[in-house]
């Protein structure tokens, strides 16, 4: 006898939720047969093509579906947040360093302003540099 169970429960090969569902229908179908044995399993074929039957298998395999992605997903996000906060801390660390070399530039190159001031100042009064200035700008 040929049915159309896997039509009924499969819109195109890209239906997921209907190829789970009729996974689903041949697992409950497989426990049936081995429960059952001498049971004829056109009855459970026929009950289980009911549209309501069709609907509750149809209904869990998208539950199934919602969960795995859910799950993936969730995975994904977890994965994502620990990849970004190990750059984060790469990148801290990055900058903590530039930041260090960069407050040492700047203070060695104001203690090197300070110590040219200083010569300047020093030999400037041992050569009567700043007499000698003052005496030729009031000219």
């Amino acid at each position: 006898m040929l049915h159309q169970t896997y039509q009924s429960f499969v819109q195109d090969r890209r239906d997921l939720a209907g190829l789970l569902a009729y996974a689903l229908y041949k697992a409950d179908k497989v426990e049936f047969m081995k429960a059952h044995p001498d049971a004829d399993v056109l009855g459970f074929v026929l009950g289980s093509n009911l549209r309501s039957q069709i609907d509750t298998y149809r209904m869990r395999a998208e539950v199934m579906l919602e969960d795995m992605a859910e799950e993936s997903l969730s995975d994904a996000l977890a994965e994502a947040e620990a990849h970004h906060l190990r750059r984060l801390r790469r990148l801290e660390r990055t900058l903590s360093f530039w930041s260090g070399v960069w407050s040492n530039v700047i203070a060695n190159l104001v203690a090197a302003g300070i110590s040219i001031l200083l010569v300047v100042l020093v030999l400037g009064s041992k050569l009567n540099f700043w007499s000698s200035l003052l005496k030729y700008l009031g000219e």
